[in-house]
């Protein structure tokens, strides 16, 4: 296992790093990484309890890092009229501010990364995804790719990106996340939501929904319908767009998880294949 160096020849205060280890893609949710009911805020101790995890977890596996944007992404969107694509020359100041505060999100999240001594290495999805009619067309995974063999976590997340049919898109985490796990093979795909998994009903408005700990890709695809979101606006589709895009990662081969991330130990447990509280989705 190569140790990196410093410049004077010592080791680094970075951990050793493998070049062959298997790969989890995570995908933290924003609405457990920041307040998605108040405008740009940002939970920064949910981040911290995220990253100890993530911290254990790459002693055995490379990261790939994404994350929702919350309430730096879909209150703005909404304000700004942003989820259609592009109408006009008006909605461009819109889009400039809402770009900002994802570059403010990463910030803090990067910030808080380091401090735990992770080697975060941010990558916005607009600089590498283009999509069509807001479905990914083209991404150049080459450098995601030199990152990972370095033992860096690449990170990025929900975005406002290029769009060859609308002009620009809102392209959703939960996309990326499952993009990126089937074109790399990932061991697991995990998301960290605010729930304890995919339940029959929302158990945020129903008490008597039942968590659903194993599903199939037909199961799963059968709830999309019954996925809302109704305690807080989300232009990408909310649990629905979970759902839907982790059916197609599992019927690509990569199986996923469903866990909630405010609960401590539940990601390690999840990315080593432990039993956890959560749903999964089986691979056809």
């Amino acid at each position: 296992m190569p140790i990196v160096k410093n410049e004077d020849g010592t080791a680094s205060r970075w951990d050793a790093i493998d070049l062959h280890k298997p790969l989890v893609v995570f995908k933290l949710g924003g609405s457990v990484l920041t307040d998605k009911k108040r405008i740009y805020t940002p939970r920064v101790s949910a981040m911290h309890r995220a990253a100890e995890e993530v911290k254990v977890i790459m002693r055995r596996y490379s990261v790939v890092l994404i994350h929702g944007a919350g309430s730096y992404g879909h209150i703005p969107v909404k304000k700004y009229r942003l989820a259609s694509g592009y109408r006009n020359g008006a909605q461009l100041k819109g889009l400039s501010a809402t770009k900002s505060k994802l570059l403010e999100l990463e910030s803090v999240l990067d910030d808080v990364f380091l401090a735990h001594r992770i080697p975060i290495v941010p990558i916005f999805a607009s600089d590498f995804i283009v999509t069509r009619n807001g479905r990914i067309d083209t991404a150049e995974l080459v450098p995601l790719k030199g990152w990972l063999d370095l033992g860096c976590v690449p990170s990025t997340g929900g975005d406002i990106v290029p769009d060859v049919q609308n002009g620009f898109a809102i392209l959703s985490g939960d996309q990326i996340a499952a993009y990126i796990a089937v074109r790399l093979k990932a061991r697991r795909l995990i998301f960290g939501t605010d729930v304890d998994g995919v339940f029959d009903s929302n158990p945020k408005v129903d008490r008597r929904a039942k968590l659903l700990p194993n599903l199939s890709v037909s199961e799963a695809s059968r709830l999309i319908g019954k996925a809302t979101s109704r305690t807080a606006p989300d232009v990408t589709g909310g649990m629905a767009g979970k759902i839907r895009e982790s059916v197609i990662a599992a019927s690509k081969g990569v199986p996923v998880w469903f866990i909630n991330l405010a609960k401590h130990g539940r990601l390690v447990k999840a990315a080593s294949g432990g039993k956890v509280r959560g749903s999964q989705i089986v691979p056809s």
